[in-house]
């Protein structure tokens, strides 16, 4: 029982601590937790028939939703938000949400990793050559 507890936990361990760093990138800088979350579902299902890469874009949104909300709510208790800052921004976010998960079932999973690697090269770039 315990050698079964200890494989297990030797596969869910990197996953829990992915997960942890997932909540902590996005909580410190807004971003980029969607990203580990992304990376680290691939990998665990790199190997399974069960889920392709729209299945995992999928599954993270719903992880970044949560990190978002948890973000959210500590920014606005703590006064570092108001929501009349982010009113402007927030239907069209939701806007293109809703279309972006749309699209989603039209689009081809190989365009679609092709697609989220250049803007995962152009913001990685902006951001080390922003003043």
């Amino acid at each position: 029982m315990i050698t079964k507890l200890g494989k297990s936990l030797h596969k869910i361990l990197p996953f829990l601590l992915g997960s942890l760093a997932a909540g902590a990138i996005n909580g410190l800088f807004g971003m980029g937790g969607g990203i580990v979350i992304y990376f680290m579902l691939s990998k665990l299902y790199a190997q399974s028939d069960e889920y392709d890469a729209k299945d995992i874009f999928a599954m993270t949104v719903i992880s970044v939703l949560i990190m978002s909300l948890s973000s959210v709510f500590l920014y606005f208790s703590s006064g570092a938000f108001s929501l009349s800052d982010a009113l402007p921004y927030m239907l069209p976010a939701v806007l293109g949400g809703i279309a972006g998960a749309f699209a989603l079932s039209y689009i081809k999973t190989s365009l679609l990793k092709k697609i989220f690697a250049a803007i995962m090269v152009y913001g990685g770039i902006s951001l080390i050559f922003r003043k």
